[in-house]
């Protein structure tokens, strides 16, 4: 077997994987990173590996020049994924005014069909150039498809664990799709000038919006998704400073008075009342570290964890994070397994944009948080506003697994409004006394307990994340 034509496949089966990574992570700022993307997501890249193997299988008889096809092949899947950042940059925005599963599906193939299939489509031609009869065409596919999934292996950590945080989406789809165009130039000894002019129209759209990005104050893909961190004018004329996770605003600051201008902050404001004596407390996804800075206003000494270190950095050097607070970057879960520190309130807002992670809010996490509680700490869960229906099945649950845990449990929210509300939860192992904005809203029955058997939330949160993310969508949108 020729080994430059394994190196070929090598790069082709890095190139699948680094698509189909930084696909999902190119929707995200649009459409979240839910099941519903990765659903559509890992569909989408099946169904054109399927198409792209038989396309290959049948371009491997019907045509006599295969290095001449191959080239073809690859030289154009090359350039499709490099395309990948202009489409999301240029079409895809204009795709989310359309139902949500609709943008979704029609998003994902139109950023992934494409690349995906040619990649597929060149596996049976390697291995229909490589047969030969000494080696038989078992050992020769066996090989082809053993060295192409060692290449997505090592792109998948390769570009998950390094590259991605470090230089972002564009620069890692430009830098594997660049790659195999350079081997495919090289090993086939071929080169041909439309592939040239597309490559040099690919680059040029390319770096017209990388370029447009310095308008931000700070612009990353990583951990959590696409960080950006901006300045915007409201309606009062005043400077707005915001920091997005995938297009979802997590904190909003008035620059001027160093305060969140959010109805959510002002809520928490209202219900955490100051303590007269030194208290501690404990935020649970930090964020740009205004409820942080909340509580210490308010004479509590504050701990922060937050999964991503960027978002800490971000904290720090633009939402003016005190340096008083005690930061962990670490998930939320983790670092409650491990604390023998005791709290009198905990604050928990660990929203993934839209999403609620499941592992921290399950019975055996939150037993476990009662032993970092002192006697009559408090437990504040932020959390969507949806209640009734399947939309707020996913709330019923949360509810039904604090009473299970031993808590007691009320509501509050500034708003009638479902859609667009923020609830805030309010948790306590003894009795609860009343508090601004209470809810008294009748609830549907839930049996449903959320464990680490049998995590529920992100299950019966889907119906709810997807509405929410297509309100908030529909909001912002109507506001540019």
């Amino acid at each position: 077997m020729l080994k430059r034509l394994l190196l070929l496949s090598f790069i082709e089966g890095a190139a699948v994987m680094a698509a189909e990574l930084c696909g999902a992570k190119l929707l995200a700022p649009i459409f979240g990173s839910s099941l519903f993307v990765w659903a559509a997501v890992m569909g989408i890249t099946l169904v054109a590996l399927a198409l792209g193997y038989f396309a290959g299988g049948w371009l491997s008889h019907k045509k006599s020049n295969l290095p001449a096809t191959l080239f073809q092949v690859l030289s154009l899947a090359a350039l499709f994924v490099m395309a990948m950042p202009v489409i999301s940059y240029y079409v895809v925005p204009r795709i989310s005014y359309l139902p949500f599963l609709t943008g979704v599906v029609l998003s994902s193939s139109l950023l992934l069909f494409l690349p995906v299939f040619f990649l597929g489509a060149s596996s049976p031609l390697f291995i229909h150039l490589q047969s030969r009869s000494e080696d038989g065409a078992g050992k020769v596919s066996g090989t082809v498809y053993a060295v192409s999934t060692a290449g997505g292996i090592f792109a998948t950590f390769f570009c998950g664990f390094y590259l991605i945080p470090a230089y972002g989406l564009n620069i890692c789809l430009f830098l594997f799709g660049g790659t195999l165009l350079l081997a495919t130039f090289s090993v086939l000894k071929m080169i041909r000038f439309p592939q040239i002019f597309m490559l040099a129209v690919i680059s040029y759209l390319n770096f017209q919006f990388i370029a447009q990005s310095y308008k931000s104050l700070a612009v990353s893909d990583g951990l959590m998704g696409h960080l950006e961190v901006k300045e915007i004018l409201n309606k009062k004329k005043e400077v707005v400073r915001i920091l997005q996770i995938n297009s979802i605003i997590q904190t909003e600051m008035n620059v001027m008075t160093k305060r969140s201008v959010s109805e959510y902050m002002r809520l928490l404001d209202t219900i955490i009342h100051p303590s007269y004596l030194p208290k501690t407390s404990l935020v649970l996804g930090l964020g740009g570290g205004l409820s942080a800075n909340l509580l210490l206003r308010k004479n509590y000494r504050c701990d922060g964890v937050e999964l991503d270190g960027r978002i800490i950095k971000a904290a720090k050097d633009f939402f003016f994070l005190d340096n008083n607070i005690q930061t962990f970057e670490t998930d939320a879960r983790y670092f409650l397994n491990a604390c023998t520190s005791k709290y009198d309130l905990v604050l928990a807002d660990v929203f993934k944009a839209e999403e609620q992670p499941s592992h921290i809010l399950t019975l055996e996490s939150l037993n476990r948080l009662k032993q970092n509680l002192n006697d009559s700490a408090l437990l504040i869960i932020n959390w969507h506003g949806y209640l009734s229906g399947t939309k707020g099945l996913g709330t019923r649950i949360l509810l039904n697994t604090l009473k299970q845990a031993g808590f007691q449990v009320k509501l509050c929210s500034a708003s009638a409004n479902e859609n667009y509300r923020n609830l805030i939860v309010i948790a306590c192992l003894g009795a609860l006394g009343n508090y601004p904005y209470e809810l008294h809203e009748r609830m549907e029955t839930c049996t449903l307990i959320n464990t680490d058997n049998y995590p529920l939330m992100e299950r019966y949160n889907a119906e709810a994340n997807k509405n929410w993310r297509s309100s908030y969508l529909r909001y912002y949108q109507s506001r540019n």
